[in-house]
């Protein structure tokens, strides 16, 4: 009991002296750094919004290879889907790449690419982003919850104005919450991560992943059978995107892989 009281006492601690970006990412390099995944597949069901509100639904297989790589197969028989390599999207129909602009995903850069990072290198790949300033930095307290989050992207949630793009972690999990920010559309679009949920032991991943635009919700997405290969893989090239393989060999290592029924809610 003694030790246990010790742990939460330093935690809590560890907690308290975070007042900057580079703070939040030396806790959470502390916290996560050598218990992170380079390599992760998993499945992603699908729910589109349309303005009168009907839903299209859909199922996507996913691979995520640190640094900054994933591919999505949104069709498995005619080869579409997407490959984000760095800060380059690449789309694929019928096996064949139709366009490469370029964009940064918000949940392969936030969830995925800034854990398991040191701290200087995770706040330089932000920085690199461009999509939040990371000399601002404050914290907010949900007045009905009581739950701290810390923002990165402005510096007083007082005066936060919904054009100030943001980044929000829990303070005590030190997991992203949400990303906001105004896109060149010039509407706000956020992303709320939730229902985290640890895999083999080794990093974690939200199950629910919801999209909005302007306040409306035009996606969920609810990722399951998440699972870290035996073989590692290192690279995902825009050359090999026909390649099943790259998705599809699921060569198991049985303490690695959750399966989810998700299905009971839309």
């Amino acid at each position: 009991m003694l030790t246990i009281g010790i742990f939460f006492l330093l935690s809590a601690s560890s907690c308290s002296n975070i007042r900057s970006t580079k703070s939040l990412f030396s806790a959470i390099s502390k916290r996560y750094e050598t218990n992170w995944f380079s390599n992760i597949r998993y499945m992603i069901s699908v729910v589109k919004f349309s303005d009168d509100n009907t839903e299209k639904r859909s199922t996507c297989s996913a691979e995520y290879v640190r640094p900054s790589q994933h591919i999505i197969k949104t069709d498995l028989v005619n080869d579409d889907g997407y490959i984000y390599n760095n800060d380059t999207i690449y789309a694929f129909k019928n096996g064949e790449m139709v366009s490469a602009n370029p964009g940064i995903n918000d949940f392969v850069l936030v969830v995925l690419d800034l854990y398991g990072m040191k701290a200087d290198d995770a706040v330089a790949r932000l920085e690199r982003s461009e999509i939040v300033n990371t000399s601002d930095f404050c914290t907010y307290t949900d007045s009905e919850t009581k739950k701290k989050s810390y923002i990165i992207g402005i510096s007083d949630y007082n005066d936060n104005t919904l054009n100030s793009n943001q980044i929000w972690f829990d303070s005590e999990t030190l997991l992203p919450q949400m990303v906001l920010r105004t896109r060149n559309d010039g509407k706000l679009h956020s992303i709320r991560f939730d229902n985290y949920i640890q895999v083999g032991g080794c990093g974690w991943l939200p199950q629910k992943i919801t999209y909005s635009v302007d306040g409306q919700v035009r996606i969920i997405e609810r990722i399951y059978d998440a699972i870290i290969p035996i073989y590692e893989r290192k690279e995902i090239s825009v050359d090999n995107f026909c390649d099943n393989e790259t998705i599809n060999e699921m060569q198991l290592n049985p303490n690695s892989n959750f399966s989810l029924n998700f299905m009971v809610e839309p």
